[in-house]
């Protein structure tokens, strides 16, 4: 009875030791398959893997900005004082109306009566016997033109474009230009601008 017993439990263990084996001996050839289909199935998980393992890159670009053209210095203008407001010391009457247009009003100095004034807005232009004798802007005047240049009707302004007077008298500044002056009558007590003046310098 003993020895049935034993026989039986032997037999039992055999079969279950058998029995394990079956999966792993079914399992084990596939595992270990050499075919092409299997090695590219298995490559690609193995090429997935690869590629996502991969570190991201680190290298920044760099770009350098290229060197600008240099910018051309802008010349400041030289003033010769050939015109004020487009009008020379060699116009006449003629050719200022020509200019200007017609003068809101003509008259003539009370004393001097050679001397001829046309009357615009904001300036006056006195001939003497026919020729220039002088340009004037009154007080109140934003800015004249010099040379073709606009220049405001400062005495900061026109010190800037013009460099230090030439002269400096009791009632203004002057700066000349051959025999172009140009002035500016300032009150002595307040150093108020009171009005310019484009002259040639015989009349001074």
């Amino acid at each position: 009875m003993k020895n049935f017993i034993f026989i039986s439990c032997l037999i039992g263990s055999i079969f279950a030791f058998t029995g394990d084996l079956g999966p792993v001996a079914t399992t084990l050839p596939a595992a270990m398959d050499s075919s092409p289909v299997a090695a590219e199935a298995s490559a690609k998980p193995a090429n997935k893997i690869v590629t996502a393992s991969m570190p991201p890159s680190t290298v920044t670009e760099v770009t350098y900005a290229k060197e600008d053209a240099s910018v051309p210095e802008v010349k400041k203008p030289v003033f010769t004082l050939q015109n004020v407001n487009g009008i020379t010391l060699y116009d006449d009457p003629g050719s200022v109306v020509k200019k200007l247009g017609k003068p809101e009003k003509i008259t003539e100095d009370p004393y001097l009566k050679e001397l001829e004034t046309y009357q615009y807005p904001n300036m006056d232009v006195i001939f003497s016997d026919g020729m220039i004798f002088s340009v004037e802007l009154a007080e109140g005047t934003k800015s004249l033109m010099i040379d073709g240049h606009k220049v405001a009707a400062t005495v900061e302004a026109v010190k800037e474009a013009l460099g230090q007077p030439d002269y400096i008298t009791e009632d203004g500044i002057v700066f000349e230009r051959g025999e172009a002056l140009l002035k500016l009558f300032i009150d002595p007590d307040t150093g108020k601008l009171t009005s310019i003046h484009y002259f040639q310098s015989f009349s001074m």
